[in-house]
């Protein structure tokens, strides 16, 4: 669900404030990113996650933190599309 490359890339104020510095990306993605909504890869956006699927609005509503966690958990498992 994180890919330091893409997540830099992906937002030109991150590229500006760790260019590649992959582990301080990595540390705004927990810290902030999932909760802003980010996109940490290609295969996985958390807001399309929950748009996707009427029970994770219903159970996770914009908390984007679980709701990855439950992909992450479950998700992927029960064959859930993320993208």
């Amino acid at each position: 669900v994180f890919d330091p490359v893409y997540y830099i890339n992906k937002y030109s104020d991150l590229k500006a404030a760790f260019g590649t510095n992959y582990e301080a990306a990595y540390n705004h993605f927990i810290a902030n990113g999932i909760n802003e909504g980010r996109q940490g890869s290609s295969e996985f956006n958390v807001v399309k996650y929950i748009n996707n699927y009427a029970d994770l609005q219903e159970v996770f509503g914009p908390n984007y933190s679980k709701a990855l966690e439950h992909y992450m958990v479950n998700g992927r498992n029960e064959g859930r599309i993320a993208v």
